[in-house]
Parts: structure tokens; C-alpha cells; sequence
């Protein structure tokens, strides 16, 4: 797991709990206080109404951009480890798996107008660019239309 929001980067060490539907949540617990020293720098810039970026790495391995505006924002500590959760009302979502679907239609759609297009030729018979040329019949080699051999220099 893996989530960049509000101008944070959380590995999957610091993540207790990430949930996506409409709104983003995301529960995080940090053990050592000098990294808490740096989330809560950060934290403290986060303002609850104010719009931001996000991009979430799901256990499955679904990756999913996209914008919203910050809910809840809360903090605590206890007993020497630190938290926050973040709540994000979401706007905008793209996800990996909605581009990988449109891939994997646009591939069979090129595949099946192949296919057609091979059946196609296959019930048709070829036509000819030009039309074919009549000729006339020549007579086999006699003396009459060999030509005299160039003599060599």
C-alpha cells in the first residue's frame, strides 16, 4: 500500500487503515517521534475545506489519482505513538483499471475488425485493379519471327 495526499507520502509501514468509495479515508500510525516530528509539520498546513491531490496504492495493487476537498482532519497520541486520519469527499477519480479496461476494449475492437476484414476477402473473389489486357496469340518460334542474332565486337 501506498498513499500520497494533502503533500504526504505514507508507505505501507505507516498505514493502518485505507478505505475508497466517495470519500477517502486514511488512518496512519507512526511509532518513532522524529518521523512524527515531520508528519506533523506537514499535518499542521492541512486546512479541513481545502481541495488536494491524491494518489492511493491499494493492497490489490489498484493505483487511483485524483482530486477532492478535505473533510475531517484529526491527531492524537498515545502512550509514545502517534496518528492522524484524513478524510477526503473526492471529485475527481481516475483509476489504472478503468485505462486498462479501455486498452483491453480498444485491442478486441481492432482485433475483430481484423478478423472481418479477413473474412471478408476470404467469400470475396479478388478483383482486378485494371482490366485484363487481351493479347494476341503469337506463333511459336519459326524462322520468319527470330530475330537475327548481333554480331559480337
Amino acid at each position: 500500500m501506498y498513499a500520497k495526499i494533502c503533500g504526504l507520502e505514507l508507505l505501507s509501514s505507516y498505514i493502518l487503515e485505507l478505505d475508497v468509495g466517495d470519500i477517502l479515508s486514511l488512518q496512519a500510525l507512526i511509532k518513532n517521534p522524529l518521523d512524527w516530528h515531520h508528519f506533523y509539520e506537514k499535518i499542521s498546513l492541512i486546512k479541513k475545506g481545502g481541495k488536494t491531490d491524491f494518489t492511493v496504492v491499494t493492497r490489490e495493487g489498484d493505483r487511483l489519482v485524483g482530486s477532492g476537498t478535505v473533510l475531517d482532519l484529526e491527531k492524537w497520541s498515545n502512550d509514545g505513538k502517534f496518528g492522524f486520519k484524513i478524510k477526503v469527499n473526492i471529485t475527481k477519480q481516475k483509476s489504472l483499471a478503468d485505462k486498462r479496461i479501455k486498452l483491453q476494449s480498444m485491442q478486441q475492437n481492432y482485433e475483430n475488425s481484423i478478423q472481418k476484414q479477413q473474412q471478408q476477402q476470404q467469400t470475396q473473389p479478388p478483383t482486378p485493379l485494371a482490366p485484363l489486357p487481351t493479347t494476341v496469340l503469337q506463333q511459336p518460334n519459326t524462322e520468319g519471327n527470330i530475330p537475327p542474332e548481333v554480331p559480337k565486337l
